[in-house]
């Protein structure tokens, strides 16, 4: 991961956290859905289009699983990131897809560190590039293959950025976002009532300051969205303590 990358969109995160005047045309929007009548694929790894990757427990029972919809963070790899998550999903049942960016780093991101460079952050919040039609792409071949029990959009650092800003603007599809150290958010239009927001942030945090992650979660607590701030005492990592109560709140409302 590239620090200097995430402390720019760290600095950039009260500009796209705020609600931009008068309404927006919709963005991102997804139109992949789980399929009815699909039988469930076969245990083991699966390598889908654009570089996506998808894992299904042998100990898995039968029938859906609770699918994690995974992104990686800045730099990162999709099948390293889904690799994170299979000792939890062996243990847990869960399915795992992995997503990959088109470029390194997922669009508002990368558009967002350009902007950096440029000292042009703040006059306009960029938008969804080209990141969501792939993801759309991958998720209509996953679903046509696997039968879905529900649905969490999982991110870290850059990915739990992209995670809030492309699961807000698709409630329907993502009833639940777990977001574990996220440097910006990018808000929809309007929001899902209820849909469910879970943001964890390490006190220690050298990468992305603690400050933004609470900030985020602050905001979000300002709508419609159910929103669960978890601090922890760590750095940049993956706490496994907050990941699991994540996705305690995520699935079951608890945690």
């Amino acid at each position: 991961m590239h620090v200097g990358r995430l402390f720019g969109l760290a600095m950039a995160a009260v500009l796209l956290a705020l609600p931009a005047p008068g309404p927006a045309a919709p963005s991102g929007k997804l139109a992949a859905r789980p399929s009815a009548g699909v039988t469930a694929a076969p245990p083991g790894i699966a390598r889908l289009i654009n570089g996506a990757v998808a894992y299904r427990p042998a100990t898995a029972r039968p029938g859906p699983l609770p699918l994690l919809v995974l992104l990686h963070g800045s730099d990162g790899k999709a099948r390293r990131f889904l690799d994170l998550f299979r000792p939890l999903a062996d243990a847990e049942g869960y399915a795992l897809l992995a997503l990959q960016s088109a470029a390194w780093d997922w669009d508002i991101g990368a558009a967002v560190a350009e902007q950096m460079r440029r000292g042009t952050a703040g006059k306009v919040a960029p938008d969804f590039g080209r990141d969501p039609a792939r993801i759309d792409a991958v998720l209509a071949q996953y679903f046509a293959a696997n039968a879905v029990d529900r649905i969490v959009l999982v991110g870290f650092s850059d990915g739990a950025a992209y995670a809030l800003s492309l699961g807000l603007a698709n409630p329907e599809l993502f009833p639940a976002v777990v977001a574990l150290s996220p440097g910006f958010v990018k808000l929809p239009p309007e929001f899902g009532p209820g849909q469910r927001v879970f943001i964890a942030h390490g006190r220690s945090d050298r990468v992305l300051p603690f400050a933004t992650g609470r900030q985020l979660a602050e905001v979000l607590a300002r709508t419609s969205l159910s929103v669960r701030f978890h601090p922890f005492d760590g750095d940049h990592v993956i706490s496994r303590a907050a990941l699991d109560a994540g996705l305690a709140f995520a699935l079951d409302g608890t945690g």
